[in-house]
This record gives structure tokens, C-alpha cells and sequence, in this order.
């Protein structure tokens, strides 16, 4: 079975037993597109021989050097190279389509990234038809945040996608994806402001050192972070994203207040 999704500039085709593919198609639906152009092919093979998977993939951190991306683990072997536009997972048939689905998701982090942008760590919250990114590590509030800004659109409340955009204000876009959960038929804004959560009884912005505001964002790049070999460049592109978007650690309660706080110093 083949099945092609267009997510914003990342143009991919799936290909691979039915019962892999069939249930990302049907969770996917609203990124499914029958014309794919500049497109990646994530391929899906069946391997009996390889033993019977000991825990989800998505366990397994990818491993980098000289342009190819592997993911081994029992049960699971998978390479992604960026340049080439190809990814292929071999799997026992016991695999799962969440195993599947990661391995989807490292592709997508890569293609991304090979074409200017990043896969985010985030929730994507559209707040007077500007972006806002809020992240910060699990249980730090983000699916909380996402909660309390109904019914302003939410673009994800766990992964979003970062493009550059000459026509954006501040030079970059944050789009949906399909990583997580949505609210409204918004799929992109301009990015006003990445905010990281910090759980506090007050609510206040806090500016934060070029440093630290690098530290927490990289904390929050999933697949780059987990090699050092994609490190420089991946600290690389977020310099290009701080030089345009202010970082602010966003002390937060749960208090939908947290929006007047920050129209009275955003605007």
C-alpha cells in the first residue's frame, strides 16, 4: 500500500504493508495529498527474521554519521538519509503502527530540517491571529496552556513544525501537524514569540539569556538533540530563529490570565 501527505513544505510518500500504512492514512487523513512534489519515500518492509520487538521504537534514539540516520533495536532496523530523500524501516511483523509512526516522525524531523525548518517540541497556539510557541518538558504545562487558551486555535499541542517566511513580522511561520491534538482548521500564523514554561504561582515574563534560551530549545528539538553529530547545525538554525523571534521563560499557573499578561507586553 502507498499513501503520499503533504505537511507544510514536507512532501512524503508511505509505502508498506496495510496494516502499517492504513492506520496512519485514516489518523492523518487531513494531510493525505494525492500530488506529492519534491517528495521523501519512507519505505516499510516486513522482516520476519529480525526477533520479536522488545519495547516501542520509539525507545530508540537515532544514531548520525556521514549523512545517514540509523534506528536499531530488536525487532526494528532503519536508516533515513536526508540527502538522498529516502528512509526505510525493515520490521518484524509484530510491529505496531505506533512503531511505524515514529519512524515517520524522525523522517519528517530530518526533512524539515534538510529544508530550512524544524520539528518542534510544542505547543502551537494561535492567539490573535499570531503563533506562539510554548514548550518546555513533559508536564510542564503545554497540553494545560493549550486547554486554557479555548477557543483560540491550537496547532498542536505537542509538535509543530517551524518554517522561515520572508512575510511573516518576525521572519517565521509555525504550522500544525498531525503529531498530537488540534483545535480549528487553523494551519499556520506568523511566530510572534517562543515562550518556555516555567510553573509558578505568579504570572510574568522573564527575558532569558541568548544561552539559556539555546539550551532549552535545543532540550526541545526532538531528533537533533539526540545526536551530537546534527548539534552545530541544529544550534546553528536556532541562532537564525532567535535573531528574528523573542525567547521569554512564561512563569504560568493554571489561570487563563496568562494571556493578558502577555497582550500587555507583546501586543
Amino acid at each position: 500500500m502507498k499513501w503520499s501527505m503533504a505537511l507544510g513544505e514536507i512532501r512524503m510518500s508511505v509505502q508498506g504493508h496495510p496494516r502499517w500504512v492504513t492506520p496512519l492514512a485514516r489518523a492523518w487523513d487531513d494531510w493525505g495529498s494525492d500530488f506529492v512534489r519534491r517528495k521523501w519515500t519512507v519505505e516499510l518492509a516486513e522482516a520476519s527474521n529480525l526477533a520479536v520487538p522488545e519495547a516501542p521504537l520509539f525507545e530508540t534514539l537515532p544514531r548520525c554519521q556521514a549523512g545517514r540516520c540509523t534506528l536499531e533495536a530488536p525487532g526494528f532496523e532503519g536508516y533515513i538519509v536526508p540527502e538522498a530523500h529516502t528512509a526505510r524501516l525493515h520490521a518484524h511483523p509484530a510491529a505496531t503502527p505506533g512503531d511505524v509512526s515514529y519512524f515517520v516522525r524522525v523522517a519528517c524531523a530530518l526533512q524539515a530540517f534538510t529544508q530550512g525548518g524544524l520539528l518542534f517540541h510544542a505547543a502551537g497556539i494561535v492567539h490573535q491571529d499570531q503563533g506562539y510557541g510554548i514548550f518546555g518538558l513533559s508536564g510542564s504545562g503545554k497540553t494545560t496552556a493549550a486547554k486554557l487558551s479555548a477557543p483560540d486555535p491550537v496547532l498542536n499541542d505537542d509538535l509543530v513544525l517551524l518554517w522561515p517566511d520572508t512575510d511573516a513580522a518576525h521572519g517565521w511561520r509555525i504550522e500544525a501537524t498531525p503529531f498530537g491534538k488540534r483545535r480549528g482548521d487553523v494551519i499556520r500564523a506568523p511566530l510572534r514569540s517562543l515562550l518556555w514554561l516555567v510553573k509558578d504561582m505568579e504570572i510574568f515574563l522573564e527575558p532569558l539569556s541568548r544561552a539559556q534560551s539555546l539550551g532549552e530549545l535545543i532540550a526541545n528539538t526532538p531528533v537533533l538533540s539526540s545526536d551530537a553529530a546534527w548539534l552545530p547545525q541544529a544550534m546553528a538554525r536556532w541562532e537564525d530563529v532567535m535573531a528574528d523571534v523573542p525567547v521569554y521563560a512564561l512563569h504560568f499557573r493554571r489561570d487563563v490570565s496568562f494571556w493578558e499578561v502577555l497582550d500587555g507586553q507583546l501586543g
